[in-house]
C-alpha cells in the first residue's frame, strides 16, 4: 500500500492511500493545508491541536450546507419531474379524447 507524505501546519504526515491514489491524496492535503493556513491566520498562534478542530468543523459545516443544498435541489428536481407527468398526462388525455371524436365521427359516416 503506497504512503503519501503531507505536509500541514509545518509538519508531514504519512497517509497510507491505495495504489493509483496517491495525486487525489496530494490533492487534499493541498485543499485542507489552504483552509488551515487561512484559520490560522484568523485564530493567530492557537495551538495545533484547536486549528486542527477549528478547520475540521469548518470543513463540516461547508460539507453539511452542500448536502443540504444538494437535498434541496434534488426535491425541486423531483418536483419538475412530477409536474412534467401531470402536465403529459392531462396532454394524453386531451389526444384520446380527440382521437375518440375522430373514430367516432368515421363510425358514424
Amino acid at each position: 500500500m503506497p504512503t503519501v507524505t503531507v505536509a500541514l501546519n509545518g509538519r508531514n504526515y504519512d497517509i497510507a492511500c491505495g495504489a493509483g491514489e496517491e495525486a487525489r491524496v496530494q490533492e487534499l492535503a493541498a485543499r485542507l493545508r489552504a483552509r488551515m493556513e487561512g484559520v490560522s491566520r484568523s485564530l493567530g498562534g492557537a495551538q495545533e491541536n484547536f486549528l486542527f478542530a477549528v478547520t475540521s468543523l469548518l470543513l463540516a459545516d461547508e460539507l453539511e450546507q452542500r448536502e443540504k443544498e444538494l437535498s434541496h435541489l434534488r426535491g425541486q428536481q423531483k418536483d419538475m419531474a412530477q409536474g412534467r407527468e401531470v402536465t403529459l398526462a392531462k396532454t394524453l388525455d386531451k389526444l384520446a379524447g380527440r382521437i375518440e371524436a375522430i373514430a367516432a365521427r368515421l363510425e358514424a359516416a
